[in-house]
């Protein structure tokens, strides 16, 4: 066994393919394939779950992934010297807006209690944005919706989040005798941008002639669009709460109500195995708070 071995072994769990792997290493995919089973024999043990039809973990494997993490370590630590500055451990999470508007602050607030000698980075963006920094594990922890989870963590959870269509009190009023459909129709529509798992929503709206459409490409942006009146957006109602509250927003009640936008642990590092599991357990008692704050526009559920 030597460290070749290891290193490959390492990348594999984060990047979840040999072909990833062999990009980033330089290396032929089939080299990757025999580095890894050259530490399986050196350990007389199955490390990757080969009857699995995507990448995954034997026990065994997950054992030697935390190790794997720790023994490249101390590696980049013996070539760039002992300056307890840069030993710090770090994280990234990488969170949809959505979230960072609700419990990320307290996540991240928590963490710093929890883990004092891990310095913890949030990234925000889109989920189309954020699933490439995936591919090239810049990303330790991953929160999104529309993403189907590649991890293999006891502590998943899901955020659902009840999306409605909303618009300011003073644009909806002329418009009070109408259904919910036909308010829609009359009334400008503030779209996402298509590659928003809420695009569909407002791109099949049917409008009348001469009303307008906007498009936004975040969710801050919709959100002074709305309270600008610029139109309607079908958005999770829990970003707008407090003006919902104060009525400066109105929900437009149709049937059947839009959907149910769901945010889960899309993506976790493996040999972080013992990081990610503490940050997952933040997270999920962060966003139950959100939930109980909010308990008409959001709801947490176990697994997946």
């Amino acid at each position: 066994m030597n460290l070749k071995h290891v290193e490959a072994f390492y990348w594999l769990c984060q990047l979840g393919t040999y072909q990833r792997v062999a990009d980033r290493l330089h290396v032929t995919q089939p080299a990757v394939s025999a580095r890894v089973r050259a530490l399986e024999d050196f350990l007389k043990s199955d490390l990757i779950d080969r009857s699995q039809s995507r990448f995954a973990l034997t026990e065994r494997g997950q054992e030697i992934a935390v190790l794997a993490e720790r023994m490249l370590d101390l590696k980049a630590r013996m070539v760039r010297g002992d300056d307890p500055a840069v030993d710090r451990d770090r994280v990234r999470i990488a969170a949809i807006s959505l979230t960072l508007k609700n419990w990320m602050p307290e996540l991240v607030n928590r963490l710093n209690d929890l883990l004092p000698s891990t310095v913890v980075d949030v990234v925000s963006a889109s989920d189309h944005q954020l699933t490439r920094y995936i591919p090239t594990a810049e990303i330790d922890v991953a929160f999104l919706s529309g993403v189907t989870p590649s991890v293999q963590l006891p502590r998943l959870f899901t955020v659902n989040y009840n999306v409605c269509w909303i618009g300011r009190a003073d644009l909806l009023q002329d418009h009070r005798g109408a259904s919910g459909h036909e308010r829609l129709a009359r009334l400008p529509i503030l779209h996402y941008p298509r590659t928003s798992p809420l695009f569909s929503l407002s791109s099949g709206i049917e409008r009348g002639a001469g009303v307008a459409a906007h498009n936004a490409n975040s969710l801050g942006s919709l959100i002074w669009m709305l309270e600008e009146g610029m139109g309607v957006a079908a958005i999770p109602a829990i970003a707008v709460a407090d003006q919902i509250a104060d009525g400066s927003l109105e929900v437009i009640e149709t049937d059947p109500a839009p959907r149910v936008l769901k945010v889960r642990c899309a993506h976790a590092s493996l040999p972080k195995r013992d990081v990610v599991s503490t940050i997952l357990d933040a997270a999920r008692d962060s966003a139950r708070r959100t939930a109980e704050r909010y308990p008409q526009w959001c709801s947490v559920t176990e697994g997946e």
